[in-house]
């Protein structure tokens, strides 16, 4: 959205004197729908002269942050939330609130202060939630009225000057505005049982968090009047050369964001499935990812499959043995601890799209959903610039595709968790921490008789030089270039071997001579191929806890309905509707807001225009019971000449 402002259209008018009642309003109603409304321009009454418009003119503007009602409390009402009201009779301006802006004719600023932002909250207690302190100016009220035909009015993040605030737009960095407490205003006993029970089941904290918005709204009396006199020609220029429903009309806003957030345990679960809940032990039905993991490795010690699978492996390691020697038992101590920082990482992960359309906060079970993004994603080639540019009263979340691609981000961020956890699993099955203490007992036959000489003592453990073991990451054993460093070896001989009577010297020569070298020979392959007999054994024991349980896959649908849902019934069924861009007597888009429309109690009157950044109606058809609300808005008009402004049945008699 181009929100520069434009040159107002009054100077091609200069020199023209018209006759003018400000274009007041008279709209005729189709059967068939409000956006076939068409308007017409009332009588031209008086003549101004534009060349010199100073005194000619009654005009009025207005700029509020916060209107609308809310259950029955009119907000408009509230002292403390009133907006700038600027009125000029044509002699001198009048201002409801606020304090005179430093070289600005006729114009009045009302930045809300924290008082009378702690003061609104008071009757929104539990349902509205303002900014604790304004020094970002995000809650400025501007108004100016000229007796030369220009009024200007603007509400919400808007300069001194009655500008919209544009410092953040390169950045991004808005500030936030407001939140709106859905779960508690849909539970509200004002408004009775409405049927939310299946829309709200497994939601809790749904929140509607408003960024900074702002409305603007300018209007030039004497373009206007020009539009509306003259020769046919002029007012054909005029027409094909307005903005808006009338000359020099001009309306702007900036909506930041308006972001829908709340809590499912169904996120939780999910967490659960894979990180394990309180209380979980290895006796537990339907354990964790991570528990089942834990569980499995700790029982690798006493598993005895396992121990008898590394010592068949040192047996067909060891080869047929010569000269004599023979093996005897083989005795194995195994110790394996868990490493799960690679699962465990995940858990408190916030998954998000690539556009930035929903954000799941597994450490909380918060989901966001951004509403702007989600419709630049919807409509990348229409609505790229978010809740910006959009057309008058344009509601860009009543639509299913919107809701297809939320669902379509949400089950690929969950897919890919998924995929996440599936390769985790598998680094912490190779980061299990491994040592193995293997004996291996030989036996040599000398003289007619066999007698144990001795043992090779191996340890497994990536022993640092100088160092204890430590153990070994499971990956480290199963890696054939990482043999260095990973076991120790040596032949210890039995103590008072060679003293047995006879025999000892006899083997005592053995061993130092050729049986010395084959069993030097013993532990060096024992050296270079024990860890990989270890991890092997170790790797296939852990086989079947590599893959992610179907169950973790399954706990993912709950949440894509849980969010399929409760779009659907707050946006589809007009539970809650957003209107950015709201307007009035709209040039194009969209039908005013309900309580906009001609006829109806809160109707502007004929010849004044209204725009609001955000209007948000819970339950419209409600009425009054329910909530409206317009944040950043800002209104011109009626506007009159001085010749007919104190007339019984002018709309600016009270100016």
């Amino acid at each position: 959205m181009n929100l520069a402002r434009r040159r107002l259209a009054g100077g091609t008018a200069a020199a023209m004197l018209v006759s003018v009642a400000l274009l007041a309003q008279t709209s005729v109603t189709s059967e068939a729908t409000w956006n076939d409304t068409e308007w017409t321009h009332g009588a031209a009454i008086g003549t101004v002269g534009c060349e010199d418009p100073d005194g000619a003119f009654a005009t009025r503007a207005e700029g509020r942050a916060l209107s609308g009602s809310m259950l029955g409390i009119d907000l408009d009402s509230v002292a403390e939330a009133e907006g700038v009201t600027v009125t000029n009779n044509g002699s001198r301006d009048r201002a409801s609130a606020g304090r005179p802006v430093s070289g600005l004719e006729s114009a009045y600023a009302d930045p809300l202060s924290v008082n009378a932002l702690s003061a609104i909250q008071v009757p929104l207690t539990g349902l509205v939630e303002l900014p604790t302190n304004n020094s970002t100016g995000v809650v400025g009220q501007f108004g100016q009225a000229r007796d030369d035909g220009l009024a200007h009015g603007a509400g919400g993040y808007v300069t001194d000057s009655g500008g919209i605030d544009l410092a953040d737009e390169q950045t991004g960095a808005y500030p936030d505005l407001a939140t709106l407490k859905l779960s508690d205003l849909l539970n509200s006993p004002a408004l009775g049982n409405i049927g939310l029970g299946n829309t709200l089941s497994g939601v809790s904290d749904l929140e509607l968090e408003v960024g900074a918005v702002a409305a603007e709204a300018q209007l030039d009396g004497c373009a206007s009047a020009w539009g509306d006199s003259g020769a046919p020609e002029a007012r054909a220029m005029a027409a094909a050369a307005a903005d808006d429903i009338v000359d020099g009309l001009e309306r702007r806003y900036l909506t930041a964001s308006a972001d829908l957030t709340f809590r499912s345990p169904a996120v939780g679960a999910l967490v659960s499935a894979v990180g394990g809940a309180p209380g979980e032990t290895c006796a537990s039905a339907n354990r964790s990812t991570v528990k089942t993991l834990e569980c499995t490795v700790n029982g690798l010690a006493s598993q005895q499959s396992l121990l008898s699978a590394i010592q068949q492996g040192v047996v067909r390691s060891l080869g047929q043995l010569t000269d004599g020697l023979g093996l005897g038992t083989i005795n194995v101590q195994l110790t394996a601890t868990a490493n799960l920082s690679a699962i465990q990482s995940l858990l408190t992960e916030t998954l998000t799209d690539s556009g930035g359309v929903i954000a799941v906060h597994l450490s909380d079970g918060t989901v966001r959903i951004s509403t702007d993004a989600l419709l630049a994603a919807a409509y990348p080639d229409e609505y790229s610039d978010g809740l910006n540019g959009l057309p008058p009263n344009f509601n860009p979340f009543d639509d299913p595709v919107a809701l297809q691609v939320l669902t379509e981000r949400l089950t690929e961020i969950l897919a890919e968790w998924v995929d996440k956890v599936a390769t985790a699993l598998v680094q912490s099955v190779k980061d299990t921490v491994v040592s193995a203490n293997v004996t291996v007992n030989l036996t040599l036959r000398a003289l007619g008789s066999t007698t144990r000489i001795g043992h090779i003592e191996a340890i497994v453990g990536c022993t640092p030089a100088g160092s204890a073991p430590t153990g070994c990451t499971l990956g480290t054993l199963l890696d054939p270039s990482r043999n260095a460093g990973v076991t120790q070896a040596k032949f210890v001989v039995l103590p008072g071997l060679k003293d047995i009577p006879i025999l000892g010297p006899v083997l005592d020569g053995l061993i130092n001579g050729v049986v010395g070298t084959v069993i030097a020979g013993l532990v060096r392959v024992l050296v270079t191929g024990l860890g990989s007999v270890v991890g092997t054994a170790v790797d296939t024991a852990l086989g079947a806890v590599k893959t992610v349980s179907p169950t973790v896959t399954a706990l993912t649908e709950p949440i894509i309905s849980t969010v399929s849902r409760l779009y659907s019934g707050l946006f589809l069924s007009n539970i809650l509707s957003l209107t950015v861009n709201a307007q009035n007597a709209p040039a194009s888009g969209g039908p005013p807001p309900p309580d906009w429309r001609p006829g109806q109690p809160g109707a502007p009157p004929e010849g004044q225009y209204e725009v609001a950044a955000l209007r948000i109606g819970v339950l419209d058809g409600l009425g009054p019971a329910g909530v409206r609300l317009y944040l950043g808005r800002a209104s011109v008009g009626p506007g009159c000449s001085t010749a007919t402004s104190s007339q019984p049945e002018s709309a600016c008699i009270q100016y």
